[in-house]
């Protein structure tokens, strides 16, 4: 009970305190909701491209289709052998009726593209991944492959994927950085506006202090500020992002329509966008905490 009534306590005080200059709290989370905008904006266009590329099956350096009516034991024999060799990580091994889901799949919603097609008139094929790093390699093995006689024709992309892979390289780094940028920016903004409540509040906390009061129970409330202005920042973000993507996707849909036929432009997904406020509420909380700490243990 009276961890209940401390957390009650905490808690009104920090809404208090936040109340008490609502200006301050106001510029505080529009800033954070700024940064966190170029951040989600940034891991969006990344998801995006990684989908893309899914689609396009451009993580795929390899292709093997097989000869009609291979084996399965022959199949699964291939499939090991190749999956021994050291340039290459594994072997998918895709049926027809997976071939077909594919191409249902990507070609969209629309059935009459698909009207009357079998799964039976599909091959058998061995989907070869390959490193980034061994990419290059993708033309020398699509030759070894082409005289095995299980299979009947190979197809190449090594360049292109290697290109394809160093792109979305280069876009999880700037997610990164990004993150990193948005992550200091953050906790700058919490820490100052933070340290103004402080300032004008400190000698509350010299008397809480005084009276027994310790380092938690001091700066719980300052904490709840910094835990509301990140997430309220970053939720507004996420809704920002929201409005700005559902009026700019059937724009690039229209645009890019023979790119986007492997799968649609999607918004982050629920779990996405509740890890962008996490980690806004978490920066605000490291944020309040660095700015209370000096007149808390002093």
């Amino acid at each position: 009970m009276r961890m209940f009534h401390s957390i009650r306590y905490v808690t009104q005080r920090g809404v208090r305190g936040m109340a008490q200059a609502p200006l301050v709290q106001l510029l505080a989370v529009a800033t954070i909701a700024v940064c966190m905008l170029l951040l989600a904006t940034v891991l969006l266009v990344w998801q995006n491209a990684r989908s893309i590329a899914d689609g396009w099956g451009v993580d795929v350096p390899v292709t093997a289709y097989l000869v009609d009516d291979v084996k399965p034991d022959a199949v699964a024999a291939l499939a090991e052998r190749i999956a021994a060799l050291p340039q290459v990580e594994r072997v998918d091994v895709i049926t027809p009726e997976q071939a077909l889901e594919r191409l249902v799949e990507g070609l969209g919603e629309d059935p009459t593209l698909t009207a009357g097609l079998e799964a039976a008139v599909l091959p058998t094929s061995l989907e070869v991944i390959m490193p980034p790093a061994e990419a290059a390699t993708a033309q020398g093995l699509a030759a070894a492959l082409a005289g095995e006689p299980e299979v009947d024709e190979v197809v190449a992309a090594g360049a292109w994927v290697a290109r394809s892979q160093a792109l979305l390289e280069t876009l999880r780094s700037i997610a990164l950085g990004a993150a990193a940028l948005v992550g200091f920016a953050c906790l700058t903004i919490v820490w100052s506006t933070i340290r103004l409540a402080v300032y004008a509040r400190r000698a509350e906390i010299q008397i809480l202090r005084l009276v027994g009061g310790t380092p938690s129970f001091v700066h719980g409330p300052f904490v709840v500020e910094g835990f509301v202005q990140g997430a309220l920042g970053a939720a507004m973000a996420v809704g920002l992002l929201y409005l700005g993507f559902d009026a700019v996707e059937p724009l690039l849909a229209d645009a890019f329509a023979l790119a986007f036929a492997a799968g649609g432009l999607r918004f982050l997904a629920p779990v996405e966008c509740v890890a962008v406020v996490g980690f806004g509420a978490a920066l605000g909380v490291l944020g309040s905490r660095a700015a209370v700490a000096r007149y808390v243990e002093t």
